[in-house]
């Protein structure tokens, strides 16, 4: 096996080309790593969320952490860190409260959030997994948020057999 440091460009090109990382946090010196489904633009990665321990988490220490990786079988695999900082970006109009009203959503007014809605959006279904909690129905509150990590650092490793 031959391992070796991605450059910058091609962590940025594994970035582009997966939805699923998953996201670090800490409080109290405790870790928390839960899957996320993201997307990568302008140096940032965003995202969308229902409130919960992930956000509550960022909001109380914004330095994160998202690995994100592709494991091409017996062709090898890539990995990426990502080091950065957590911003909530700012409210946009309320939905219904339904799933129904985050698909009709139409592009935020806000600039960066309408920026994250519409690399999210490129996917269909980019809403739900954010918009849903374990055994909860298929409804969002306006509590919903849209996030984006700035990037800090990046770095990536490569294997090929």
């Amino acid at each position: 096996m031959n391992v070796k440091e991605m450059t910058r460009l091609d962590c940025v090109a594994l970035l582009k080309t997966q939805r699923l990382g998953r996201l670090a946090c800490v409080r109290e010196h405790r870790p928390y790593v839960v899957p996320i489904h993201f997307a990568f633009g302008d140096d940032s990665i965003f995202g969308f969320s229902l409130p919960g321990k992930k956000v509550e988490w960022m909001q109380a220490n914004p330095h994160v952490c998202l690995q994100v990786d592709d494991v091409g079988g017996m062709n090898g695999w890539r990995s990426v860190v990502v080091d950065g900082h957590f911003e909530e970006l700012p409210k946009g109009p309320d939905l219904d409260g339904s799933i129904a009203g985050v698909e009709r959503m139409t592009a935020p007014v806000d600039s960066d959030r309408k920026f994250a809605w519409s690399l999210l959006a490129m996917h269909a279904n980019w809403w739900e997994p954010g918009a849903r909690k374990p055994g909860d129905a298929a409804t969002i509150s306006g509590s919903h948020l849209f996030y984006r990590i700035r990037i800090e650092a990046i770095s990536g490793r490569q294997a090929s057999w």
